[in-house]
């Protein structure tokens, strides 16, 4: 079992330099003998589903969105990794299956475009990149990156379904959110057109705002991220968006790679738990736990 670990201090800088013998890893509360490596020199290229949301309420940021494709091979995913690309509003498109082409990864992301006005099928997104990740070999990481709002709206599968799907696929979750209400405020009026409805009417962008904030439903980004080890980031400018990819590539190729021979049999969720005595001031992030091989 692959348990990546992220360590930073309390201003969130990566810490370096760990050894095997810095940690202690627990299943359900009993000590594991764990093994070492580090993101850069174990044989784990990274595969990673992209996941964009291409609702109309999602126009502002997907003209910054556009603009990301070219950073995902060298900062992301490195000469070894593969990407696919999918988008999800009312229904969830395949964009680009995975590749290792950083060119093709560009052009996957520049041509996601806005359909549906309301929907944002996330959930059902997640699930479907999943079942994308399984096909990978063994020896990749899966990795799913996420840029869109940080709710669902629309979905058939559940939350609760979806995490699970993602904790038993062994998938790290990064979740880059913004608020349709802050966008309003920050996009150029003529980067925010306007989006037919379903009578090929022109409804204004700003109309579903309302909507938005009265639906508060559960946080799917902070859920997502809890569950997997990953992070969820916010973004508002082209420039915070850039830190996203930033920070996601810095932290999986900066991650400690602890892996242990976990319990089989059964089908209970087994808790997990990392720290690290010699640096009782870390902040370290990984996973809660797993679900046994049946």
């Amino acid at each position: 079992m692959l348990a990546p670990v992220t360590v930073t201090d309390a201003k969130g800088v990566l810490i370096d330099g760990l050894t095997v013998d810095d940690f202690v890893l627990t299943d359900e509360g009993k000590s594991q003998k764990v093994r070492m490596d580090t993101s850069d020199t174990v044989l784990a290229p990274i595969s990673i589903v992209i996941l964009i949301q291409s609702s109309g309420i999602s126009i502002p940021e997907l003209n910054r969105i556009h603009s990301i494709g070219a950073m995902i091979k060298p900062i992301v995913i490195g000469d070894r990794g593969q990407a696919a690309v999918v988008s999800y509003d009312r229904e969830v498109r395949l964009r680009q299956e995975f590749t290792s082409d950083s060119k093709k990864i560009q052009v996957a992301i520049e041509q996601v475009s806005p359909y549906s006005v309301k929907a944002a099928r996330l959930l059902d997104a997640v699930m479907e990149g999943v079942n994308m990740l399984a096909t990978r070999p063994e020896n990749y990481r899966r990795v799913m990156l996420i840029l869109g709002e940080a709710r669902d709206r629309g979905s058939k599968a559940q939350l609760a379904e979806a995490i699970e799907k993602i904790q038993r696929a062994n998938v790290d979750v990064y979740f880059g959110t913004y608020s349709a209400q802050a966008s309003a405020w920050t996009v150029k009026p003529e980067d925010a057109p306007s989006m037919p409805d379903q009578n090929g009417n022109n409804v204004d962008f700003i109309a579903p705002i309302v909507e938005l904030v009265r639906l508060g439903k559960t946080n799917a980004a902070d859920a997502f991220a809890r569950a997997s080890g990953g992070r969820h980031m916010s973004f508002t400018l082209y420039s915070q968006l850039e830190q996203v990819i930033s920070r996601t590539g810095e932290e999986l190729h900066g991650q400690y790679l602890l892996s242990f021979v976990p319990e089989s049999g059964g089908d209970k969720f087994r808790r997990i738990q990392v720290k690290i005595p010699s640096r009782p001031d870390a902040v370290i992030r990984v996973r809660p736990g797993y679900w046994p091989q049946k």
